[in-house]
């Protein structure tokens, strides 16, 4: 499933305003120009993986709010040990949602 640039640099606008944040706050969690940032939310150039995941950081949502992909959690069975760490089973779940939403976008964009 290809996402439309338009749409994701809607999205990001959109989560970028819902968490409060500046277009300057967001260009330096991204280390960007402010007309490359602009750019990005005009939906002119392409979100790059690292940058989706540093934004949802700076905004505080999952990757998934701003690609609009289905949630890892709706779709997603799987097993894990914790082989000796003391994380609970949810931080686990969670890391492990993360990482597949990120690869999930990774893969449609061919990276």
């Amino acid at each position: 499933m290809q996402i439309d640039q338009g749409e994701l640099g809607r999205r990001v606008r959109a989560a970028r305003e819902s968490a409060g944040v500046s277009q300057d706050a967001a260009r330096r969690a991204i280390d960007v120009s402010q007309p490359t940032y602009s750019r990005i939310e005009s939906g002119d150039r392409p979100l790059r993986g690292d940058e989706l995941v540093r934004l949802a950081d700076c905004f505080g949502v999952r990757a998934a709010v701003i690609t609009g992909l289905p949630e890892v959690r709706e779709r997603a069975r799987f097993a894990a040990r914790t082989d000796g760490d003391h994380c609970s089973m949810a931080v686990m779940r969670e890391r492990l949602y993360a990482y597949l939403e990120l690869d999930s976008y990774l893969t449609d964009h061919g990276i």
